[in-house]
């Protein structure tokens, strides 16, 4: 019932969650106030914290809004997205709960990687103009990993209290801050010997000639198969993989919204409709069941995939072709990689954020340049984009805390963030030859996130006590116990 509840004072518009009514003067925070509550356009006699609208023009949030941007277009040049603005900016700045700065973000990453994605997919790659930047083939490894897992972390982290969720995206932040700089200095000292790497290459290209040398119909057979692969490898849109992963994507995304989880109905079936209004639809049987179904039909899809491109790969060490590039044999690599591609929708999906920063740390581990590995971190990140977004429509609350127009917004401020900051820094990268930057940007923005975790952590117990820490009212074991001691 609480979805439906609004603010009497329209400078107060943003309700900001059932677990603030009957609040206290002091626990709303910034921008908020006590204020009275209704219900269909009808006073309820009740209080509770109230927001400043979304758009509500005060000086915070206007220069919040205009520092979003080259953050949002920095960070999309190491496979950060809106996750980067979240918790820093949208919720201890700006005192958003968690749903509103949710549906920010989700607007602020959907309307950056889309123009993300037309920007990555015309660069070429540093070593090799010919070819595309993003690297397709290990891209649809980890996008078929990406969507079930995500779906997994998001499951956990429904029904976590907020202080281990909090303390285990602490220690990530902690464990990932040494890597970052690792990575930083390796790929320094790679760009500082790419000449050694592009002689090694016209060796490798001298071996294959001598090694296709024989009779005159074998030479021939194998220059042609060369070129062909040569012709794929060069593609600036390779249908086959990209199909593949968003295919893989389109398959899971029908599954997923056949469930109704926490802040989330689903557009084709309400299990236990007379209870709906209730919420305690989330922890029906039938969410258990789609979930058995996700499992199977990813084993399928992800099973063919494996055999289809591994054949295709095969085929290409017949020919000597780009030996280096290997993501399907032998099986155990795949394997390795497709688990990358689940700790990533892990992450994205349980922490939050940081999703495109692992991505584009195990990428540069599988051998990819740090510009190609950031290129191809943010093609993946796309697909958490688009997961991420769907969710956003079809929850509960975005059609009460986000107007179309307020949607627009935001969609404007992410693609302007990378029109103009992410646009030049592919520029500055591919011109000095200065990929390793990408490393020491991720790692200041991780460092503004932990900032963000402990003031926003130190706010919501000052303001709500330790215990809403250490409680979660959303699990089912919380609605089975409320609802038993209303009976």
């Amino acid at each position: 019932m609480s979805s439906l509840l609004s603010c009497q004072n329209d400078q107060y518009s943003l309700f900001q969650g059932s677990g603030t009514i009957n609040c206290q003067s002091s626990s709303c925070g910034q921008f908020s106030a006590c204020n009275s509550l209704m219900l269909s356009g009808k006073p309820t006699g009740q209080v509770g914290c109230c927001r400043e609208g979304v758009l509500y023009p005060n000086a915070v949030s206007i220069i919040v809004y205009i520092l979003i941007i080259p953050i949002i277009g920095i960070g999309s040049l190491g496979a950060l997205g809106g996750g980067v603005v979240k918790r820093p900016f949208l919720e201890a700045l700006l005192n958003f709960n968690s749903s509103t700065s949710g549906d920010i973000t989700a607007c602020l990453m959907i309307g950056a990687q889309l123009v993300n994605q037309v920007i990555i997919f015309f660069q070429s790659h540093p070593d090799n103009p010919e070819r595309p930047l993003v690297n397709f083939e290990i891209g649809l490894v980890y996008a078929l990993g990406i969507p079930i897992s995500m779906q997994i972390g998001m499951e956990l982290a429904n029904y976590l209290p907020l202080l281990p969720l909090l303390t285990l995206q602490m220690l990530f932040f902690l464990i990932i801050c040494p890597v970052l700089l690792y990575f930083a200095k390796s790929e320094q000292k790679s760009e500082n010997n790419k000449e050694v790497s592009n002689e090694m290459q016209q060796s490798s290209i001298i071996t294959i000639e001598q090694q296709i040398k024989g009779n005159i119909i074998e030479e021939q057979r194998m220059a042609e198969l060369f070129k062909q692969l040569q012709e794929e490898s060069n593609s600036r849109f390779p249908l086959v993989p990209i199909l593949l992963a968003f295919g893989n994507f389109a398959v899971n995304e029908l599954i997923i919204l056949l469930r109704t989880t926490t802040y989330q109905t689903s557009p084709y079936f309400y299990p236990n409709d007379q209870d709906f209004d209730n919420k305690y639809s989330a922890c029906e049987p039938w969410n258990f069941y789609m979930m058995l179904l996700l499992f199977g039909v990813n084993l399928i899809i992800t099973l063919w995939v494996l055999f289809y491109m591994r054949k295709k790969e095969l085929l290409k060490n017949t020919a000597n072709f780009n030996m280096n590039e290997r993501y399907f044999t032998p099986i155990s690599r795949f394997f390795t990689i497709y688990g990358a591609g689940w700790a990533t929708g892990f992450i994205a999906g349980f922490l939050g954020m940081a999703a495109g920063l692992t991505m584009f740390v195990t990428m540069m581990e599988f051998g990819l340049v740090a510009a190609a590995a950031g290129a191809t971190a943010n093609y993946g990140y796309f697909i958490i984009c688009l997961q991420v977004f769907i969710s956003f429509v079809v929850g509960e609350y975005q059609d009460l805390t986000l107007t179309v127009g307020y949607q627009f917004f935001f969609y404007g401020i992410g693609a302007i963030g990378v029109l103009i900051f992410t646009n030049l820094g592919y520029y500055v990268i591919k011109k000095y030859n200065v990929g390793h930057i990408l490393f020491y940007i991720d790692f200041a923005l991780v460092l503004l996130n932990m900032i963000g975790n402990v003031a926003w952590g130190i706010e919501q117990s000052e303001r709500y006590s330790y215990h809403s820490l250490v409680y979660n009212p959303q699990s089912c074991a919380a609605q089975i116990l409320s609802k038993s001691s209303v009976q």
